[in-house]
């Protein structure tokens, strides 16, 4: 093809690139501009390969560059929509929600706490409930003079344990949020059963002696990691209860609009994990007095619970 040819052929799809590269900054990109940019950075290279003119070359180079930038703004655009998300929408979900919240804080604790009394009474009953397997893998790793406690973290384990961490926080989140979509029962069920396990997991731990590395760990990352569990199942619970009660509209729309509502919500809570997973990777397993890590996290309890409540309470 002649380079006069090339440049008819694909005129139009430059301008139009060229003319979605300069759109404000607060303006979405549609979603075919990926494609075109791949299209564009194609065209650069059958002009190079064709040996078109060095005008032709640089000009479509420029536009390659344009759309460079272009992406990467988008990105930061999306970091910053999702912050925005985080800071106003997020409180006002929680005040929209607050029933929702309050009926799966609820549950979560108190079923938490009648495992914990259960098993502190009943040591057997662990071993009924979670299997001696199980059991002996968390003593291993909470025993203070096993090789876990006293072996040392690299930086690049602690790298590795951030990706674990967050990989298993979301999966546990989004298993609640999508659960939610089965009337309510998936989301229920998954939340109920991560409650009676962290009630009877500590007080088996308790019973065996090992409460300080336990709750030295945990304490700090608890915080963010449970809360924001408690938050994603309520999101699930809001789509799964207008399924149920959809009131005068249809399901469909019904589902939309509790979606739309519970959506800040996950938003929140998969901040709320990666942080919680930042914090389990990089701060937990240090090796710092329980003092300093009962009072780090005393503070962050405090800090969570504080905007829970302002949320749940003022909406703001």
């Amino acid at each position: 093809m002649k380079q006069t040819q090339f440049v008819k052929s694909n005129t139009q799809s430059w301008d139009e690139f060229k003319a979605l590269c300069e759109m404000e900054r607060s303006e979405s990109l549609p979603i075919h501009f990926p494609n075109l940019y791949r299209k564009i950075c194609n065209d650069l290279a059958i002009a190079q390969s064709r040996q078109y003119s060095p005008i032709l070359v640089e000009q479509i180079n420029r536009l390659v560059q344009l759309g460079q930038k272009r992406l990467y703004l988008s990105r930061s655009n999306q970091f910053s929509e999702l912050w925005h998300v985080a800071r106003t929408a997020f409180p006002r979900a929680l005040y929209e929600n607050r029933v929702m919240l309050a009926v799966n804080l609820l549950a979560f604790w108190g079923l938490a706490l009648i495992a914990f009394i259960w098993v502190r009474l009943d040591p057997d009953a662990a071993y009924t409930f979670l299997g001696q397997g199980t059991l002996l893998n968390i003593e291993k790793m909470y025993d203070p003079s096993g090789s876990v406690q006293s072996a040392e973290r690299g930086a690049s384990q602690d790298l590795l344990m951030f990706g674990v961490y967050i990989y298993n926080n979301i999966g546990i989140a989004f298993q609640m949020f999508a659960g939610g979509v089965l009337f309510c029962v998936g989301a229920a069920f998954f939340l109920l059963f991560n409650s009676f396990y962290f009630g009877a997991i500590a007080a088996h731990i308790v019973n065996v002696g090992f409460e300080g590395p336990f709750f030295s760990f945990v304490i700090t990352h608890g915080s963010f990691e449970l809360t924001a569990i408690i938050i994603a199942s309520a999101a699930g619970c809001r789509i799964g209860y207008a399924l149920l009660n959809p009131g005068q509209f249809t399901r469909a729309y019904a589902i939309k609009q509790a979606a739309q509502k519970a959506l800040p919500l996950i938003v929140g809570a998969f901040l709320m994990l990666v942080i919680a997973a930042f914090i389990e990777a990089f701060w937990s397993p240090r090796d710092i007095a329980n003092e300093i890590k009962y009072t780090v996290g005393s503070g962050c309890w405090a800090y969570v619970l504080y905007r829970l409540y302002k949320g749940m309470r003022y909406g703001a």
